[in-house]
């Protein structure tokens, strides 16, 4: 199919706009020049809502030879019907392989399985400390109050339940976790029976008691470091007398292993979120899990999301089923406005990216920023958490960051009052956009940070509080997203299947719908008259996507949510 320029344009423009953590390996990189960015002979594909992978790999193979043929390798998601497709590199070139699936009217997304790393932490010589990213009094030689003020908002809450009995639970993707520390409480799968070798609640997944393993593909969850301290700061337990305490003292720690290697293993770690999110909606709670945030320690150091748009749009299908994503940028002092990073380029607004402060309220000078990339900085120098097997000690990095948000918006969940939880759950990811929005409207603005991040400001847990203390919310029922010029309007926004969009003056000449690769996408009924259109986007893959409506004298474009 031919790609309409001016579409992908538009495409480039919003992705632009919207750890530690993963680095990715280019090519002319000099410490990696010997390895390429993906894996050779393997892509990821997005079929729409129905297609199936099996007829798609018939119709292609039927016109190639047969030592060309691609073969299914696994699943990487049920729900959004994700795929990860093999062939011999030698005998078919990647570029007539990409061809043939993004030519094909069953496939949303094709691209290739890039490689991924768990970036780099700095760690300290561990020493005996008070939690100065909590409660800054100077011990540390920083900065008095230069912290997120923890004990003030714990004197409103200290996280575990909503105010509707809801189990809070943090899904924190990374490269191993220490299950049996004396100081973390992880989140069980109750309704699976463990190592019997069944899909006892009918989820997709063998076993997953503990959580996932996305590197192997099964429940059986190892021990690593780096994702036994992110878990500390999301949720280490508090007043127990024992060890240091987390943002929350009782949320329950999803464990998902899968944070590094291959952009495959990310994306079927965030599938496992997704479907355990998705089935607690569904079952009003009665199976699946209430994850209300991800935190994500890794990415691709200057990826461009246009090369990422599975990865990237996973971040909305997450974000309308209620869960916001904490991700970390890159260690490095870049601006990611201009030099791009996944997953904190990526365009979704349930994506909050996050840089690194230290405790003079500084910017790390190994931290990345972008005044309309990066959303907000928090703690993530010489921070105390937990370790395997029931130590304590200190790590530097974005990825120290960042569980100080994902853990945040849990305890935000915990204070708010029970008329916005049911309306949460009526419009998880409508509601999920105003919890984002105490965060960052909560944040102290310090200098250091003022004009290379979005909010100017680092992460205040205390004043996020504060702002939801009276239960005083905008409803997002109904919402509407304007688009230039203001009186065009689009609604609702996110959708799951009707779209309207009103205002329009003069005739209508066309309207198309636009994929994350700028393909317009087919079998999208539409209805319009004059100056109103009507789009069914029942039929089509949940994901973000371009909508161009031209008429007689312009042509005017938005970005569209279905879930």
């Amino acid at each position: 199919m031919k790609l309409n320029n001016e579409i992908i344009e538009s495409m480039k423009n919003h992705i632009a706009v919207c750890t530690v953590a993963l680095v990715f390996l280019f090519p002319g990189s000099p410490c990696f020049a010997q390895r390429p960015d993906h894996v050779p002979g393997q892509l990821i594909i997005q079929l729409h809502y129905k297609g199936e992978v099996n007829e798609v790999l018939a119709t292609i193979n039927g016109g190639v030879s047969t030592s060309s043929k691609l073969s299914h390798i696994k699943q990487l998601s049920q729900r959004l019907n994700i795929h990860l497709i093999g062939f011999d590199p030698v005998m078919l070139e990647e570029k007539e392989a990409l061809w043939a699936f993004r030519n094909n009217e069953e496939v949303f997304a094709a691209q290739l399985n890039h490689f991924v790393e768990q970036r780099g932490t700095i760690p300290n010589d561990p020493r005996f400390g008070d939690q100065w990213d909590m409660d800054n009094t100077g011990q540390s030689g920083g900065m008095l109050d230069a912290d997120i003020d923890a004990p003030q908002a714990w004197d409103s809450a200290t996280g575990g339940l909503t105010a509707l009995g809801d189990t809070i639970v943090v899904a924190v993707i990374d490269c191993g976790f220490d299950l049996n520390h004396e100081d973390l409480a992880y989140w069980k799968n109750r309704k699976e029976i463990p190592n019997n070798n069944v899909d006892d609640d009918n989820n997709g997944y063998i076993d997953d008691y503990d959580g996932w393993n996305a590197y192997n593909s099964d429940g059986d969850v190892s021990s690593c470091g780096h994702g036994t301290h992110v878990a500390g700061t999301v949720g280490a337990i508090g007043n127990n007398g024992v060890g240091l305490a987390g943002v929350n003292w009782n949320v329950k720690i999803m464990p998902v292993q899968g944070s590094s290697g291959t952009e495959s293993t990310v994306i079927e770690s965030y599938g496992y979120v997704l479907e355990l999110r998705a089935t607690y909606n569904e079952t009003n709670g009665d199976s699946g899990a209430f994850v209300v945030s991800t935190n994500s320690s890794f990415g691709s150091n200057f990826g461009d999301p246009v090369d990422f748009p599975i990865w990237c749009a996973f971040y909305d299908s997450l974000g309308v089923a209620g869960v916001l994503s904490a991700g970390a940028t890159m260690n490095l002092d870049e601006d990611v406005d201009s030099e791009n990073d996944i997953p904190t380029a990526c365009p979704s607004e349930w994506m909050i990216s996050v840089t690194n402060t230290t405790e003079d309220d500084l910017r790390n000078s190994g931290a990345a920023y972008g005044l309309t990339t990066i959303d907000l900085g928090a703690p993530g120098t010489d921070i105390w958490s937990t370790e395997p097997n029931d130590t304590y000690g200190q790590k530097t990095g974005t990825s120290m960051a960042t569980p100080h948000v994902a853990g945040a918006v849990a305890l935000l969940y915990a204070a708010v009052c029970s008329e916005f939880i049911a309306d949460y759950k009526g419009n998880p990811g409508f509601y999920a956009l105003q919890i984002r929005d105490y965060i960052f409207n909560g944040t102290d603005s310090i200098a250091d940070l003022t004009e290379i991040t979005v909010t100017d400001g680092r992460l205040n847990i205390y004043n996020s509080l504060m702002l939801l203390a009276n239960c005083d919310y905008t409803k997002y029922v109904g919402m509407e997203w304007s688009v230039q010029p203001n009186d065009i309007r689009l609604y609702p926004n996110p959708t799951r299947s009707l779209l309207t969009i009103e205002g329009i003056e003069g005739d209508i000449v066309n309207v198309g719908l636009y994929n994350a690769l700028g393909q317009e996408v087919p079998g999208v009924l539409k209805l319009s008259s004059k100056d109103k259109v009507e789009l069914n986007l029942e039929a089509i893959t949940p994901g973000f996507y371009i909508i161009r409506i031209q008429n007689t004298a312009n042509i005017f474009s938005s970005r569209v949510v279905r879930y």
